[in-house]
């Protein structure tokens, strides 16, 4: 009697469940079918493209659309012009902030909420309303948008269906275009047919616990006919993206000393989700300057380590996942290493340098990793082959902007989310940003939502993230710019 109380109890759950995301949807939909309905498909083609992500990193795959030239603008034919393919197009961004990263809510079992959370960034895209900074009542000027590309994995592995559904029930023919498609057909296109090898992708842990990468990989082998054993390995970024945008819970740049912090949530020495076997401490390679690495004892024997840089993040990861492929033993080498996550693009070079170290490390005279490790590691950023994606589908809907026409104002409209101004003190950390417990605490099914968007400001990214955007994103960079000075401009 027992078991069939609990099993039906685990039932009502599930109903309940999805029927609370069904109410996320149910809003979406209804707000589409009255944003739309008025929209002809001649004037579609004239509305921007909406790119959307947890953070900052999707404008990785910005700048990657902006850059590209691999079609004839003219004919649509598979070759360069030496015309950027989107020279025409306009581009609205959303970076999710206020709730990234977005890899951590499968792993305390919130799938459910990072659903409701990843329709609501794709209506905010396809709908009118946004809020000026310091503003309580919303604008609602913002232009609809013809497409969607979701520049994040884990928003693409547990929400694109989520959105074509919404699209669907509101009768719209807008293609979703995500990122993890690409990148799998990426790394399977830069190994030669018939030579064996491992492919590793470095994603969010959440994008792991999807499983969609592997799948993936293994659907574009069959598809491209590849019969060469080919071993996929997954490692779980845990920290590495909210590190990269600056996420206090992962990061600290003004640490004053190498102290150990209560509210670190990222890998450590004592960690359930992302242990630092301290056995094998040399073999990190961690850099302890500058406060990089937080610890109790000794730099040599310490009895409690935590990560406080980018690239002590990437060299934890990168030497896990090289020890996954050596303690397998009969495991090909490994020929390429799917960038996962479009935040990790920024770190490119560092990747490059970590594997570099990993292949030339030695223990006793011994290379450890050599063996499992082609001399030529291919780094596949999923931007390229999401761009490829995103012209052929414009193409073939016939939704590409006349030459002519008129574009918006701005070429690129940039927004970000932060929290609500009604939200109580207690919710919200030292920064202004949600706590972790709040954020990873929250429920699936409420409508209204605790956050709100507004245009990219360096009040709500901060020096530190718009300098690495002026380096990185140059392209991005110059219409970020122009964009903040109109939105600067709309304030006075």
């Amino acid at each position: 009697m027992k078991r069939v109380l609990s099993t039906l109890l685990a039932v009502l759950l599930l109903v309940s469940s999805a029927r609370a995301q069904d109410a996320v949807k149910e809003a979406t939909a209804a707000q589409l079918n009255q944003t739309y309905q008025r929209i002809t498909p001649a004037n579609l083609r004239n509305y921007p493209i909406g790119v959307f992500d947890s953070g900052t990193g999707g404008l990785t795959i910005l700048e990657q659309i902006l850059k590209s030239d691999g079609f004839n603008n003219d004919s649509h034919a598979a070759r360069s012009d030496g015309k950027a393919d989107f020279q025409h197009e306009s581009f609205i961004f959303l970076a999710d902030q206020a709730n990234m990263p977005y890899g951590n809510y499968p792993v305390v079992k919130k799938e459910g909420f990072l659903d409701d959370l990843i329709v609501k960034d794709a209506g905010f895209l396809l709908g009118k309303k946004y809020y000026s900074l310091g503003q309580q009542r919303a604008r609602r000027n913002k232009s609809p948008v013809k497409a969607i590309v979701i520049a994040c994995n884990t928003a693409t592995a547990y929400g694109q269906a989520d959105i074509e559904e919404v699209l669907q029930k509101a009768g719209l023919t807008i293609k979703v275009v995500g990122v993890i498609d690409a990148g799998a057909k990426g790394a399977i296109e830069v190994i030669d047919p018939g030579q064996s090898a491992s492919i590793a992708v470095v994603p969010t842990k959440g994008t792991v616990l999807s499983g969609a990468y592997p799948q993936a990989i293994r659907r574009n082998a069959r598809e491209q006919n590849r019969k060469q054993p080919l071993d996929v390995f997954q490692q779980g970024a845990y920290g590495l993206a909210g590190s990269i945008d600056g996420a206090r819970e992962f990061i600290h740049l003004d640490q004053k000393d190498h102290q150990p912090r209560d509210d670190y949530r990222g890998p450590a020495s004592n960690s359930k989700e992302a242990a630092i076997d301290l056995g094998i401490l040399a073999r990190y390679g961690f850099d302890f300057k500058k406060n990089a690495m937080l610890y109790d004892g000794t730099q040599q024997k310490p009895s409690l380590l935590q990560l406080n840089s980018v690239e002590n993040y990437l060299a934890y990861h990168l030497t896990t996942l090289m020890e996954k492929i050596r303690k397998k033993g009969d495991a090909p080498p490994l020929r390429s290493v799917v960038m996962g996550c479009t935040h990790f693009p920024f770190y490119q070079e560092a990747f490059e340098q970590e594997l570099v170290r990993l292949r030339n490390y030695q223990e006793d005279g011994q290379y450890l990793y050599r063996q499992h490790m082609a001399k030529d590691i291919a780094l596949i950023d999923p931007a390229f082959f999401t761009a490829r994606e995103l012209y052929q589908s414009l193409t073939k809907d016939n939704r590409f902007r006349p030459q002519g026409e008129a574009n918006q104002a701005t070429r690129g409209e940039f927004y970000v989310t932060i929290p609500a101004r009604d939200q109580q003190d207690q919710n919200l950390n030292e920064g202004g940003g949600f706590t972790y417990d709040y954020k990873y605490s929250r429920r699936a099914g409420t409508v209204r939502s605790d956050f709100r968007a507004v245009p990219f400001d360096e009040s709500n990214l901060g020096p530190v993230v718009l300098k690495r955007l002026e380096e990185r994103v140059p392209t991005v960079w110059a219409l970020l710019s122009e964009f903040r000075e109109k939105s600067q401009k709309l304030k006075k």
